[in-house]
């Protein structure tokens, strides 16, 4: 979602509503701006096989960018069409950089009850003090205070997109979530049994528990609302990447948490460590039922990623209440 600077007379309102945004038109020149995170300048400017200058030429226009990579993008030209498709080029790139970016931002729903913290300690206690198995020690497993369902990620780079997911957030209580709590009932997301992210058992990274909310014997109830959630958001131009149905997870054990000093790698290292996966064979055949409790849906937050809160969740940068 782009923050639009407007210092002109706007033009047809048709054209502006057609393409989702802005044009102004001044001494018949059409001109639009747009801000950007500097990411995205630095990725333009080095983008492969279709340099700023590339699109200058096919599409007729000039494209300004801020010097020091921190105000607005202006793209102007003498047809209105040349500029729009300036800057559908312009925006399919930075799709494109935001894609490989890594993932930063989060909504999710906490699962964190006494029952499920408490559930969840002695799953972990008799794992570890079962004997040795490939690939586990402490550091992988998830911290208790932060258990949670996973709903959709974010590549939110500047101040103005956090707040374009803050407000779309509030947007999406009212216009979706109050008719999934109509219910004078609470809803509750019911976390029991185990699964994995793959089909090898012997090799694996993350390990997660599964969750359902039964309401009226209607067992789809929580898939629903995360599908309805993950589909307003990717509307609102906000997601990564869009799903059909949202895997519903809870996650567990994830190698990405292993300490260093557990892996043998030095601390400063100009790859990426490679992640070591664990046998989860025997720890799905007995815990594969395992019940882990139930917590009341009383809040849904936007979270920072390797973040924690003064409660020990994840640090939000929103949260809706019911």
């Amino acid at each position: 979602m782009f923050l639009f600077c407007i210092d002109s007379v706007v033009t047809d309102l048709n054209l502006q509503q057609e393409h989702n945004f802005i044009l102004t038109e001044m001494d018949n020149r059409f001109t639009t701006s747009f801000c950007l995170p500097p990411v995205y300048y630095v990725g333009l400017n080095n983008f492969p096989y279709l340099s700023r200058r590339k699109i200058e030429v096919d599409t007729r226009t000039v494209i300004r960018t801020p010097q020091r990579d921190d105000g607005s993008m202006t793209i102007s030209g003498d047809c209105a069409d040349d500029v729009v498709n300036a800057r559908r080029t312009v925006q399919s790139i930075v799709a494109e950089i935001r894609n490989k970016q890594p993932a930063a931002q989060f909504i999710s729903i906490p699962v964190n009850s006494e029952e499920v913290q408490r559930n969840f300690q002695q799953f972990k206690d008799a794992i570890l003090s079962a004997g040795p198995i490939e690939g586990v020690e402490d550091s992988v497993f998830q911290s208790p205070l932060k258990l949670h369902l996973t709903i959709c990620v974010f590549v939110l780079l500047s101040p103005s997109e956090k707040e374009e997911a803050v407000k779309a957030l509030n947007d999406c209580k009212t216009e979706v979530l109050d008719t999934f709590l109509s219910s004078e009932t609470p809803l509750k997301v019911h976390v029991a049994g185990i699964d994995c992210m793959n089909d090898n058992h012997s090799k694996v990274n993350v390990l997660y528990a599964n969750a359902k909310i039964v309401q009226d014997n209607n067992e789809e109830v929580l898939q629903k609302l995360a599908n309805a959630i993950s589909d307003y958001f990717y509307n609102r131009g906000l997601l990564i990447q869009y799903t059909d149905n949202v895997r519903l997870h809870v996650t567990l054990m994830n190698t990405k948490y292993r300490s260093k000093s557990a892996q043998n790698t030095p601390k400063r290292s100009r790859w990426p460590t490679k992640r070591i996966p664990f046998n989860a064979t025997s720890i799905i055949e007995k815990y594969k039922d395992f019940y882990f409790g139930e917590k009341v849906l009383d809040s849904i937050h936007l979270s920072c990623m390797s973040s924690k809160g003064e409660d020990g969740f994840y640090a939000p940068l929103s949260v809706i209440r019911f």
